[in-house]
């Protein structure tokens, strides 16, 4: 009997080893799950910039009365996503712009200079803006934002913002208001549930600014706009219960403002439907450029702001190139004393002048991707040799390909004639003037004046007037020739603009 009683004790004191060993379990895990979720917040060490790339950092141009507007993501170590840098990555972006000089400036600065409001920017002025809302916000942006002194904007998708917490991939409420204590952090909108991609015909698309299919069937003109103003009515709603005020700046999901989708007409009605929802901004450029981003300026569409897109394959360097092209630069004098680079043709400087050489159509551009957003009314003057009935020179002016449009003025020298035509995108050129010039053996004077949509073309005093299209309405300059075979050469002597400094706008 005395074994029994033993393995019976035995047994029991096991089943009380595991039960009390259960209960601690089950302790240790309603403590874990009931704890108030909250995250580490870290940032890597400074990053340090290698020679090379702080002097090209500390070469970047600044232009006053412009912002360079930046948009990134998460940052992340363990996040692969296509827009997610790494923490090294990013504090090297911010470590490069610091170099720079740039200062960070609010919302409320930009929104004055849109208005033309009087406003006080720094000479590189930047804003840094994140889109979704994401936890790294809190984690990792902020930190590092304190040891450069910077500020930034939070877009947020407000349908994915969590209760305080809660474990998620997106901020919290309580994350939320901790950032804005810190005064370095403002907050917009990414509409409140329209950061998805949903069925349209034949497709999936942003339903921003795309009519969609509700239970197979396109939803009319009226059901959109219902839509979308259900959506921004919410997200504002968010803004004003969580953070006590509504949102002012908007940027578009994906970046994308319906004008490429299925119904452009009906995306036209979103800076109505948004300026009725309490926004005075909006923002696209969520995504990598694929064409010519401009700084924000007192001329920049308050309804389609651009912005650089940040990846995670953003190099320091591209970075800066970025920043770099999206700076406009001055209207120069001395064209000549200019970096020209050959497109189908040799350019060389010569004596103060340009040489420009091809067997066809050619012509020399500016190197170094000059932004010419900001040339807008001038007088380009230059004394033309080399023209002859193989040879004519070919003077581009509100050329778009430094300034954010495709397009160009052309003013065409030939032996006997001058023509003036222009080209808007893939469009053939039309000729807007022409006229018959006398012969000349020793070069034509040229003086060509862009005011608005009208050009004044001299030559050797005969006068010609064309009126353009008003979509050329800024751009810089490009030199041409067009031959008809052999290596034919025209010559831009002292070439020079001057700009109109009166009030055209």
């Amino acid at each position: 009997m005395a074994e029994p009683t033993r393995l019976k004790r035995l047994g029991e004191a096991v089943n009380s080893t595991v039960f009390i060993a259960a209960l601690a379990l089950v302790l240790v895990v309603w403590v874990a799950m009931s704890r108030p979720f909250d995250p580490p917040r870290q940032a890597p060490a400074p990053a340090r910039l290698d020679t090379a790339t702080a002097r090209t950092a500390a070469g970047l141009p600044g232009y006053p009365g412009s912002v360079v507007v930046l948009t990134y993501h998460a940052v992340s170590d363990g996040d692969h996503a296509g827009s997610t840098l790494t923490r090294r990555l990013f504090g090297e972006h911010l470590a490069a712009l610091a170099a720079a000089g740039y200062r960070t400036v609010r919302l409320a600065d930009v929104e004055r200079l849109i208005a033309h409001q009087p406003v006080r920017l720094p000479p590189k002025a930047l804003l840094l803006t994140f889109d979704d809302g994401t936890l790294t916000d809190w984690t990792t942006v902020d930190p590092m934002l304190e040891r450069y002194h910077f500020t930034a904007v939070a877009f947020l998708t407000t349908s994915k913002v969590v209760a305080a917490g809660t474990p998620s991939y997106y901020l919290s409420t309580r994350q939320l208001r901790a950032l804005r204590a810190t005064g370095r952090w403002e907050f917009g909108s990414h509409s409140h549930a329209m950061h998805e991609q949903v069925p349209v015909p034949g497709d999936l698309a942003p339903p921003l600014g795309n009519r969609i299919l509700v239970h197979g069937r396109l939803e009319s003109p009226a059901a959109w706009r219902s839509r979308v103003r259900a959506d921004l009515a919410r997200s504002q709603a968010f803004f004003r219960h969580v953070l006590g005020r509504p949102a002012s700046a908007f940027s578009y999901p994906f970046g994308d403002t319906g004008s490429m989708g299925d119904s452009p007409a009906l995306a036209k009605e979103l800076p109505g439907l948004l300026r009725d929802a309490g926004f005075g901004v909006a923002f696209i450029g969520e995504n990598v450029p694929t064409e010519h981003v401009n700084a924000v300026s007192a001329q920049s569409p308050r309804w389609t702001l651009d912005r650089i897109g940040v990846r995670a394959t953003t190099s320091v360097s591209d970075l800066l190139e970025m920043v770099r092209g999206a700076v406009p630069v001055a209207p120069p004098h001395d064209l000549a004393a200019l970096r020209w680079m050959g497109d189908l043709a040799d350019c060389a400087h010569r004596s103060g002048g340009l040489a420009v050489r091809s067997d066809g159509y050619g012509t020399c551009l500016l190197d170094g991707g000059v932004n010419t957003s900001q040339w807008v009314d001038y007088t380009v003057r230059a004394r033309v040799t080399g023209v002859n009935r193989h040879a004519a020179a070919v003077i581009a002016v509100r050329d778009g390909a430094g300034a954010g449009h495709r397009g160009r003025l052309e003013v065409v020298l030939g032996e006997s004639s001058i023509v003036v035509r222009q080209q808007i995108g893939d469009a053939a050129r039309v000729v807007l003037a022409k006229a018959v010039l006398p012969a000349s053996r020793t070069g034509r004077a040229v003086l060509i004046r862009v005011h608005r949509d009208t050009a004044d073309v001299t030559v050797d005093g005969r006068r010609l007037r064309a009126t353009f299209d008003r979509r050329l309405h800024e751009g810089g300059i490009k030199f041409g020739i067009a031959a008809d075979g052999g290596r034919r050469i025209v010559v831009y002597e002292r070439p020079t603009l001057t700009p109109d400094t009166r009030q055209n706008r």
